[in-house]
């Protein structure tokens, strides 16, 4: 089976801050960028990866978590709206980027906390409280966002609350997830073709999701999902539930998935829709990190049951599991003598 080796990356150095700092400051630009261009499209309108994603970022690298890095973002944001809004810098945009600068702070804080505090690798406790997390953020960035955008978008508080909570709230939980696991593999391997069974699983469920239409197609990719989860890694299945989520709101948004026969989806619908997949989304992370545990400590138990750590020798099974490893040629026999030392455990 042939492998390529992929070179390991990082954007972000502690020893660099200088240059930390202007890595924030670019990719906040292009994420503002990004989302004021998806806002163009009415359909994508619920779509501001810029918080989630830098909260990811700030949840990733600790030594980011400095009042000077969350001010170089804030201050791109300003910079951005000045240059391209048509609120300029005034206090709209004071407000409505500092809601953005709460859930970033607030969110990134709560995964720092949350990591202390559990002080081992993730689990699906750990999935959980990133959802309550998400919640959280969610809520008091909509508290603050809606009051800017109350004068911007002629509109009244109560609808905005609603709108900018369900649009972080259901970004957050789709695009955290993905961005906490993101990892490159050392090595690229060849797959067969059962490997890609439960994305094709996936795909025809959603297909016949919107075939059949209705309020629970939604849920029709879950159990594809739950296997995904079951036999792909953490990050792969973090980016399906993503990519899932994503087409599944537009599917609604855009009236392929009919949620009425005779109407165009309401803005309370889509809040719904938002809320609903973020909630059922959740479930596959869940499933995938447990599972990731679960192997994780079969692999522990497995090297404590194959290795003396007494003697940094094999055990009978660890090496019986070693030599069942070797490749030799069909012609070549090999001879293995097993001497036990008893002396070494009993003291004798």
């Amino acid at each position: 089976m042939s492998s390529l080796s992929i070179r390991s990356f990082t954007l972000f150095r502690e020893e660099q801050p200088v240059r930390d700092a202007l890595v924030l400051f670019t990719l906040t630009l292009l994420l503002h960028f990004l989302g004021a261009m998806l806002r163009l499209v009415q359909e994508l309108s619920f779509f501001w990866p810029l918080n989630a994603v830098m909260a990811g970022i700030f949840a990733r690298y600790v030594w980011l978590n400095r009042s000077y890095f969350y001010a170089v973002c804030f201050a791109a944001m300003l910079v951005y709206d000045g240059l391209t809004s048509r609120w300029g810098m005034g206090f709209a945009s004071l407000l409505i980027n500092f809601s953005n600068i709460v859930f970033i702070v607030t969110l990134a804080q709560l995964v720092l906390w949350d990591k202390r505090r559990a002080d081992s690798m993730p689990g699906p406790i750990n999935a959980l409280n990133l959802f309550c997390f998400c919640l959280l953020a969610a809520l008091l960035c909509a508290a603050v966002g809606a009051l800017g955008s109350v004068d911007v978008e002629r509109a009244t508080f109560v609808p905005q609350l609603a709108d900018w909570f369900s649009e972080q709230f259901s970004t957050a939980v789709l695009i955290l997830p993905f961005i906490l696991t993101l990892t490159l593999p050392s090595a690229l391997s060849g797959f067969r073709f059962r490997q890609l069974l439960p994305v094709l699983a996936l795909v025809l469920s959603i297909a016949l999701g919107v075939a059949v239409g209705g309020a629970g197609s939604i849920t029709f990719p879950l159990p594809a999902l739950i296997w995904c989860a079951v036999r792909y890694p953490l990050p792969l299945t973090c980016l399906l539930t993503f990519l899932t989520g994503i087409g599944e709101i537009l599917l609604v948004a855009n009236s392929l998935i009919h949620f009425s026969p005779d109407a165009r989806m309401q803005p309370w619908q889509l809040f719904s829709t938002r809320l609903g997949i973020a909630a059922m989304l959740i479930s596959p992370v869940i499933v995938a990190s447990s599972v990731e545990a679960i192997n994780t400590l079969v692999k522990q138990l497995a090297l404590r049951a194959d290795f003396d750590f007494q003697t940094r020798v094999y055990s009978r099974s660890g090496l019986s599991e070693a030599l069942k490893r070797q490749t030799l040629p069909a012609d070549k026999l090999l001879t293995v003598m097993v001497a036990g030392y008893r002396w070494l455990q009993t003291g004798e």
